[in-house]
């Protein structure tokens, strides 16, 4: 799908006003996707009625995102995507999923750690989009997805035992497409460090513009 077509989505970032999320809008690589900036102080969730893709940008407050809550659930029962990322409140909302929180990882890369995260699904057809690089870098709590929905990243235990999901792709709860993660790329991409998170905020923005249920 050409550059052109993907414009033509209407594609929305909902924020909170900070550095790393105004950075992240004035990023000349995602002009593109022409992000409609919509503030949770200032906007209305009224304002999601028309848009195909909705990325819930990372670290917003739970007392302001908790208005847009109905909104974005109404957005997947009209066929959206919804993509949703880390250090928000999902269990409660997002249909189905239990969160808790677990300490992260930080520098597993400088200090030799094992990172216990481990890939799933590999013939997913997600896998199109998101590279190792893109998915295994970090991470804000584990989720356990509903019935239905597909893991692509698990968080082990020391003794390799499964302790949830980090990134999970929901299709089936709802007529829409629910992309979930404890990662917070809009964060680090907009401060500029962390390996791997830039990665993942143009994969999931270009996976969710090319591949869905209701053709951008």
């Amino acid at each position: 799908m050409t550059d052109r077509v993907r414009a033509a989505c209407s594609v929305a970032l909902l924020h909170g006003g900070s550095h790393a999320q105004l950075a992240t809008l004035a990023d000349p690589a995602l002009a593109q996707y022409r992000l409609r900036p919509l503030h949770v102080r200032t906007a209305a969730p009224e304002e999601l009625t028309d848009i195909d893709v909705i990325v819930v940008s990372d670290r917003l407050r739970p007392d302001l995102l908790g208005p847009w809550t109905a909104g974005l659930l109404a957005a997947l029962d009209r066929g959206a995507t919804v993509v949703v990322f880390g250090e928000n409140p999902v269990q409660g909302w997002v249909p189905g999923v239990r969160q808790q929180s677990r300490p992260t990882v930080f520098w597993w890369w400088r200090t030799g750690e094992d990172h216990r995260l481990r890939t799933r699904a590999p013939d997913h057809p997600a896998w199109g989009f998101f590279a190792d690089r893109a998915v295994i870098w970090h991470y804000h709590g584990v989720l356990e997805p509903p019935p239905g929905a597909v893991s692509l990243v698990d968080l082990h235990t020391e003794d390799g035992a499964r302790d949830g999901s980090i990134l999970y792709l929901d299709e089936q709860s709802t007529p829409g497409r629910l992309l979930v993660t404890t990662m917070d790329p809009v964060y680090h991409h907009g401060s500029g460090f962390m390996p791997g998170a830039t990665q993942l905020l143009y994969s999931a923005l270009y996976w969710a513009t090319t591949n869905g249920k209701k053709p951008c």
